[in-house]
């Protein structure tokens, strides 16, 4: 079977258990023969179905003649498809199911407004047990080289010697190499928990790194330019460090992220709304499961389908079901 071939009969399928028990049609009739009526209602829906653009184009009785054309099409090879017997395929059978599956879905669980389902307080609720995903301070990544040395003492001022150096050979290197910081700290570091990563410390708020390294070393840090080597002083001893990047402060208040909290809400109680559903249906149907049969079913191996098209000039199938279940939830940033 071609992929033309198989393709088209995918989209014919979807019609095959309509056209066993067509419901009698009403409205004016702008085609007709034996078995087959399409009324101008029809018609209209089918062009409505269209995008906007394609629809432009069906603005002359010619071009109305011709879409009406495909659908006559589709419609003398569907009769011809039942009178053969294909609309009780099992192929066709599986498809008509999907699509009932999906109706049922969307008419289930149609989609709401989410401002209106969710009440203000449990939208407020959320945002107010998530701060963090809606205020942030400022914050900057370091680069550092840990130069340990004690707090005072002879020592001290050999390794402040021994930090200038490097420091010296940092700003050297890093003008031949950009990249040069990273590999220095690899070799020379005395931290060893930023010294397998090149010497990054992460993003870190001014709080974090006063509790850190104290208030001087973080009024310092901030103080950087974008690339800019230094060397400060901090508990551990001396630090050469580079400005590697910045964040700015993120402060959204309630009402400028009501919405998107309410759609998040909105879309985790469908969710929940749809498990709930499906395991009440579940519970009725008292399911049960042979784990021993279950366990020898096998998969035959072989490579995934290629993507089908639809055959020149047939009418569009209509879109795959999506999965019986509400989209995802998302997340709020």
């Amino acid at each position: 079977m071609s992929r033309g071939t198989a393709s088209f009969g995918l989209a014919l399928c979807l019609a095959l258990l309509a056209c066993s028990s067509q419901p009698q049609k009403s409205g004016a009739l702008v085609a007709q023969g034996e078995g087959i009526a399409i009324t101008a209602d029809e018609l209209k829906a089918r062009l409505d179905e269209q995008s906007p653009f394609i629809r432009s184009r069906y603005n002359t009785l010619e071009r109305k003649k011709e879409f009406l054309d495909g659908l006559i099409r589709f419609e003398l090879l569907a009769r011809a498809a039942q009178q053969q017997g294909l609309d009780k395929d099992p192929d066709v059978q599986l498809a008509a199911r999907k699509m009932m599956v999906q109706k049922l879905v969307q008419k289930t669980f149609a989609e709401g407004d989410a401002l209106k389902e969710i009440p203000e307080a449990d939208a407020r609720k959320y945002y107010d047990e998530h701060k963090d995903e809606f205020q942030k301070p400022k914050r900057v990544r370091l680069l550092a080289i840990q130069v340990m040395a004690p707090a005072s003492g002879p020592e001290r001022a050999a390794k402040l010697a021994q930090a200038k150096k490097l420091l010296a050979r940092v700003q050297a290197e890093e003008k031949k190499n950009p990249l040069a910081f990273g590999g220095i700290a690899r070799e020379v570091s005395d931290d060893a928990a930023s010294k397998a990563s090149g010497g990054d410390l992460g993003f870190k708020s001014r709080d974090e790194l006063e509790k850190q390294y104290g208030p001087a070393f973080a009024t310092a840090a901030f103080a950087l330019k974008d690339g800019e080597v230094a060397l400060l002083d901090g508990p551990p001893g001396f630090l050469v460090v580079k400005l590697s990047g910045r964040q700015e402060e993120l402060n959204r208040p309630f009402e400028q992220v009501r919405a998107q909290i309410s759609s998040r809400l909105y879309r985790e109680k469908r969710t929940k709304d749809f498990d709930e559903y499906v395991k009440k249906l579940r519970e009725q149907a008292r399911i049960s499961v042979d784990e021993a049969a279950l366990d020898k079913v096998a998969a035959s191996p072989g490579p995934a389908a290629p993507p089908q098209l639809a055959p020149h000039g047939a009418v569009p199938p209509p879109p795959q079901p999506p999965p019986a279940a509400p989209a995802p939830t998302g997340g709020a940033k």
